[in-house]
């Protein structure tokens, strides 16, 4: 449906986005992740024709809509966008909001505007404006305004990032289904790792204006293919590993590693939930916890093994740890990377 092809804009001499490219599928709901800065908003605005590319092409359909100038306007893209402030007409009540963008007869327009109302669930509100209703409340009706005109695509810049944390659990499950419901493709650009691997089919990891990798949220989270990847998309442990004679050596451990892997391998991430921790006594321990933080659903330990470097495990709540206790510290799942920082292909420990 949509394609950029090798994407660059920049400004002066900083690149914003350097030769980028991505795919989307009909109906397909793709999350843009990464830190502030990266570039990921610039990226949403080329692709909804508000900037125009230094190089490359978006195309719609197979048919350039943009290219060294903007070959289709925004506004005949026929795009829905949602932004983080919302972006309600104040003077006007919610379902003139929403009425905005339809097109046809008064009572085409009134039937389109109540049937989104009831979409999402707002129908009591259609005579408020906008500032008597709640955040989460105007983020639903920018919701139903941005559906209204019946887009062929939705882009989704940082949506709910002025939501406190329980609203903005409940909007991402209500308004993903509210998209699932009309079928139509969602672009989500965050920098929320948890907001992207949780709304999306597949997500676009971004850095320094460039893609990082591509994947399903479970590969992204799984596999990824750098340690900064692994770092940014949920919690890593990073240990510095060296080959000796037939195996890895860790600070955990020997490791049955295959020669090839295991020669080119300096660090080896884990992540908290793939260790398991035990008591031990003195002379079987090889780590001390140093700190507990109990957060609900699951306890994080830190462990200080003995070769001075420290690591995060995470596990049940119910298991007592106190500070000082000596503990037995072994990885059932792990990957090897390079010393430049690239995941070694062909080996995960499980």
């Amino acid at each position: 449906m949509i394609e950029c092809r090798n994407l660059t804009k920049s400004y002066g001499v900083l690149e914003a986005v350097s030769d980028f490219s991505l795919h989307l599928e009909e109906h397909e709901f793709l999350s843009i992740l990464g830190p502030s800065g990266c570039g990921k908003s610039t990226l949403l605005r080329l692709i909804a024709g508000l900037e125009v590319p230094s190089k490359g092409q978006v195309l719609l359909e197979k048919r350039e809509i943009s290219g060294e100038k903007i070959i289709l306007p925004p506004e005949r893209r026929k795009f829905g966008m949602i932004f983080q402030d919302f972006a309600l007409f104040p003077h006007l009540s919610i379902e003139k909001n929403i009425a905005y963008g339809v097109s046809g007869s008064r009572s085409e327009k009134q039937k389109r505007v109540v049937e989104l109302l009831k979409l999402v669930s707002l129908q009591h509100l259609a005579s408020k404006m906008p500032h008597q209703i709640s955040g989460g409340e105007q983020q639903r009706i920018a919701v139903a305004r941005s559906l209204a005109p019946r887009p062929r695509l939705i882009l989704m810049d940082e949506p709910f990032s002025n939501l406190d944390y329980q609203l903005r659990l409940q909007l991402r499950r209500e308004i993903r289904g509210i998209l699932k419901h009309e079928g139509v493709a969602t672009i989500l650009v965050t920098h929320d790792q948890v907001e992207a691997i949780t709304f999306s089919e597949r997500v676009l990891l971004m850095h320094k204006g460039k893609l990082v990798q591509a994947g399903t949220p479970e590969e992204i989270y799984q596999q990824p293919q750098t340690l900064w990847a692994s770092s940014f998309v949920g919690e890593a442990n990073h240990l510095s590993v060296e080959w000796e004679k037939t195996s890895l050596k860790s600070p955990f451990g020997f490791l049955d590693v295959p020669a090839e892997i295991g020669k080119e391998t300096r660090i080896l991430m884990v992540r908290p939930e793939d260790f398991i921790l035990v008591s031990a006594p003195d002379d079987e321990a090889n780590g001390i916890v140093k700190t507990v933080e109990f957060s609900g659903a699951a306890q994080t330990v830190g462990v200080e093994l003995k070769s001075g470097e420290k690591i995060q495990v995470s596990g049940s709540p119910h298991l007592l740890w106190n500070l000082e206790d000596p503990v037995k510290i072994t990885a059932e799942r792990y990957l090897c990377f390079n010393s430049s920082g690239d995941r070694l292909d062909g080996f995960t420990a499980k």
